[in-house]
């Protein structure tokens, strides 16, 4: 098992062109629990999927404390939210439990270069978006390549080996915008979000965060996903 924590950087587009927000997908030293955030976003909220504890979206322990964010009462002092996801079924059953989803026209020309080293993704054709799904597989379990590179067409974006011996897969897979994601998508970039004035904030950067049922089991799982979502500037 690995001695040292793993990392995996990763965005869409190229360093020198348009490109969406970056990720960080990371498993501390000896363990197994798989951690999901904006590199920008890092300190601020992350996506946890804790093993063999829950799967949760949660502002971090650290902002908190550093900018003494009161919860609405009645919720989470972190505003976390859990869900039940997915497992592997030794031996040959793999698990799905997270996705992150980057529209086509969230590859952007940004400010702020993009450093050190991050993978970089191919952009999906206009009116699709770019899914990178989290695939967990079971230990001792023999992969050929990387999970749907055969049967989907998927391209591999790294591996990580945990320390329970089970391996996860980062792949993406450029999909059409359905109905539903294009409406989310209209209502999330339209949303007014104010400053702490009160002043309307322009091209904002947004994350989305959902959870849907198992298409591949009736168990009462969910897979977590996250929306990259940019609000553009006031016309």
């Amino acid at each position: 098992m690995p001695d040292h924590a793993q990392v995996l950087r990763f965005a869409v587009g190229s360093p020198a062109g348009p490109r969406s927000r970056s990720w960080r997908v990371w498993v501390p030293k000896a363990k197994s629990d798989v951690y999901i955030s904006s590199r920008r976003l890092g300190s601020s909220v992350k996506v946890s999927l804790h093993e063999p504890g829950p799967s949760t979206f949660a502002l971090t322990n650290e902002w908190v404390s550093r900018t003494g964010f009161q919860a609405p009462e009645g919720r989470h002092r972190r505003l976390a939210f859990n869900w039940l996801r997915p497992r592997t079924r030794p031996p040959n059953i793999v698990a799905r439990p997270f996705t992150i989803i980057v529209p086509w026209d969230e590859v952007l020309d940004r400010e702020a270069a993009e450093l050190g080293d991050v993978i970089w993704l191919p952009p999906p054709p206009q009116d699709h978006a770019l899914h990178i799904d989290v695939v967990y597989v079971p230990a001792n379990m023999p992969v050929t390549g990387h999970p749907g590179a055969r049967s989907m067409g998927t391209g591999l974006v790294g591996e990580l080996l945990l320390h329970n011996g089970e391996r996860v897969f980062l792949t993406h897979i450029a999909r059409p915008i359905q109905v539903g994601l294009r409406n989310q998508i209209a209502k999330l970039r339209s949303a007014q979000v104010l400053d702490a004035q009160g002043r309307p904030l322009d091209r904002l950067g947004m994350m989305a965060f959902g959870a849907e049922p198992n298409p591949d089991a009736d168990d009462g799982t969910q897979i977590g996903m996250l929306l990259d979502v940019t609000r553009p500037p006031a016309q």
